[in-house]
């Protein structure tokens, strides 16, 4: 991993998290609501929803590349962590952060978490994207959108929409962040 010392807004890197798209052919991350996730159902029964709501909390910095184009700044990387609440188990983001100038930052990243849900286990892949602002020389701020397009296992019919708010200790590099949102299992 590559340190930058003195350099506030690298550290903002961390509050993103995205996944794979699995089979979409719109764009998940303008999905309103967790019925845009679903497939058109032809002759099946429908699914039930369910709220849901937690915290990812990134507990360390796997990798880290900085790079400079023009008067922005890319972040691009990989991160670990423990999701809570309805989604629960451990995650793996890998995401692209560019920060501009003013401060003002968006990112976009894929998370792969290995999960339970509704007592049911699999890898999550959850695509995902905010934007940002440093608030401080040690605090930043974001709120974006996750969109679940599936999963393995027993998740490999769950979909969902979450909003997801949070804050990065710009300290560490390390972002928590809140989700709610809808999903439910296919049939």
């Amino acid at each position: 991993m590559r340190t930058i010392q003195g350099w506030r807004a690298a550290a903002i890197s961390m509050m993103a998290a995205t996944s794979i798209f699995v089979s979409c052919t719109r764009d998940p991350l303008g999905a309103e609501s967790v019925e845009a996730t679903k497939p058109a159902a032809v002759g099946r029964t429908p699914s039930v929803q369910m709220a849901a709501n937690g915290t990812f909390t990134q507990t360390a910095i796997t990798s880290l590349d900085v790079k400079s184009a023009g008067p922005n700044t890319t972040l691009d990387q990989t991160s670990a962590g423990v999701i809570t609440g309805t989604l629960a188990g451990t995650f793996e983001d890998k995401l692209k952060v560019v920060i501009h100038p003013s401060g003002k930052f968006d990112a976009h990243f894929t998370i792969t978490c290995v999960c339970t849900v509704d007592g049911k286990s699999g890898v999550l892949e959850i695509v995902a994207g905010d934007t940002g602002e440093l608030l401080s020389p040690t605090l930043a701020a974001f709120a974006g959108r996750a969109v679940i397009n599936g999963g393995t296992g027993a998740l490999s019919g769950l979909r969902g929409v979450l909003q997801i708010e949070g804050t990065v200790d710009v300290t560490t590099g390390l972002a928590t962040y809140g989700y709610t949102g809808d999903l439910h299992f296919d049939p």
